[in-house]
């Protein structure tokens, strides 16, 4: 929880155990560099008082991002062929079904409103929910595979 990694093809990235969490996935198809987080929090704001965003970048659905773009700009020349992809941010527990929303929706919109911010399309996802997930993303093609107990696996 609240890792990532930005690499290249032929690697295949896996994100184990995504409750409310949410793994948000940046991919360039043009250079086949992309990156995987293990988002926890929506944002960095409350959890930065001992610079935690700059230990654990990847923690945090703005830092996340932040990161894993800067990465991919590091490795290669930053094209116009980035897009997104999502799963997670399920509400595990039924004591959460108030009104109120749990944090697996906060973490889906605060990574929404962030990609419509960078200009970066999400394709495709796989959120919400009240079951776990695991993904798979092979950076040689771009797919995402996702794994539920109980579930058929499918791609996003």
């Amino acid at each position: 929880m609240g890792e990532g990694v930005v690499t290249e093809s032929p690697h295949i990235i896996k994100s184990v155990g995504l409750g409310s969490c949410v793994a948000v996935i940046l991919y360039d198809s043009k250079i086949k560099i992309g990156g995987l987080a293990h988002v926890m929090h929506p944002d960095s704001i409350h959890i930065n008082k001992n610079n935690s965003h700059i230990s654990f970048p990847y923690r945090s659905a703005d830092t996340a991002i932040e990161t894993i773009l800067k990465e991919i700009k590091r490795m290669g020349p930053l094209t116009k062929n980035i897009a997104a992809k999502m799963a997670g941010g399920a509400r595990m527990f039924s004591s959460y079904e108030g009104l109120s929303k749990g944090i697996g929706e906060q973490n889906i919109m605060s990574i929404r409103e962030l990609l419509k911010k960078e200009g970066i399309p999400l394709v495709s996802e796989d959120t919400g929910g009240n079951y776990g997930r695991s993904v798979e993303f092979h950076l040689n093609s771009g797919r995402v595979f996702i794994k539920a107990i109980g579930r058929e696996d499918r791609e996003i």
